[in-house]
């Protein structure tokens, strides 16, 4: 875990130290001390697990902005789902604000302006990951950023402990771990608002389509192992045409082979950073997830996180 702790009682060094870590830590930012710098202090803590970067985050009384011009010179598109372990916080954004206290969680995208104001003394533990990962309708999930959510009840009472909890466990020499655990928030977190969503839902919506959605996800998990597993398959499994189903999955932003091919590789990422399958070759792990050519598995391996398989492997198992 990478630790910088920042403390200046006479000039603003320590404040611009800080404003520049959570930039670097995050995305790039305009932070404010929103009183004097004298005797302002921070610190940010860090670490990876898999493709979800978890941070806790502390300072005295301070506000920090993602602006359009900011957002035009570097859009990773991503989510920062923040827990509110002291003090207090207002999360705006599209008009709405989420006021949180200790316990308290919300969700706000980097790909548009938001600003939060921190309570003096607050620290808050936040997960930044891809809104990929999040298999929720875009525009649906766009109505639930800084939107509170309670961390004592529902599936934010299974959250905000584990959020609170994994730094604590985390153990670096066993990546395999933190990519699981990374996996859990993500899992947890789009089940919340899976959650919200649903008891928002008209029945004549495009959202009707959850049932088959929610089948059909559960279908291609089950089968991610056959290479046979296609858009014409699945279908056919749920008695819809192509077409239909392709419509359906449209209310996703995402299509059915989209869906079969980013769960494989999924699985694949899993398996090369887990040291029970270090015997396994890259071939024979691409083949067990649906990729029986491995110069095409290792092709779209890269393409997907940036290294090709056996340069992931090597880097995750080594720590």
């Amino acid at each position: 875990m990478a630790t910088t702790a920042l403390q200046d009682g006479r000039d603003e060094r320590g404040f611009e130290a800080w404003e520049d870590q959570i930039c670097h830590t995050f995305v790039p930012l305009r932070a404010r001390c929103a009183d004097d710098a004298d005797g302002f202090s921070g610190e940010v803590d860090s670490t990876m697990l898999g493709s979800v970067m978890l941070a806790e985050v502390s300072a005295s009384h301070a506000l920090v902005e993602r602006t359009p011009r900011l957002i035009r010179s570097d859009d990773p598109e991503l989510y920062k789902f923040g827990l509110q372990v002291s003090g207090t916080s207002v999360i705006e954004q599209d008009d709405r604000q989420a006021h949180l206290g200790p316990g308290d969680l919300a969700i706000y995208d980097t790909s548009r302006p938001y600003r939060i104001t921190f309570s003096d003394d607050f620290r808050m533990t936040v997960a930044m990951f891809p809104r990929s990962l999040v298999r929720l309708p875009a525009q649906r999930m766009a109505a639930m950023t800084a939107v509170r959510l309670a961390g004592d009840s529902g599936l934010g009472a299974l959250i905000a402990p584990l959020m609170k909890g994994i730094g604590a466990e985390l153990n670096a020499s066993r990546p395999v771990i933190a990519t699981h655990l990374g996996d859990a928030v993500v899992d947890l977190v789009t089940a919340a608002f899976a959650q919200q969503l649903g008891r928002a839902l008209e029945p004549d919506s495009p959202s009707s389509y959850c049932a088959l959605i929610a089948k059909v996800r559960k279908f291609v998990d089950d089968r991610l192992h056959e290479p046979s597993l296609t858009s014409k398959a699945v279908a056919d499994a749920h008695f819809v045409s192509v077409r239909y189903l392709q419509k359906v999955f449209a209310t996703e932003g995402i299509s059915v082979s989209t869906l079969i091919r980013t769960r494989r590789l999924e699985q694949c990422r899993r398996d090369l950073v887990d040291p029970t399958c270090e015997h396994l070759s890259i071939a024979q792990i691409g083949c067990r997830w649906g990729f029986p050519d491995a110069a095409h598995f290792s092709r779209l391996f890269r393409a997907t996180y940036g290294l090709s398989p056996r340069e992931f492997r090597k880097a995750s198992l080594s720590g």
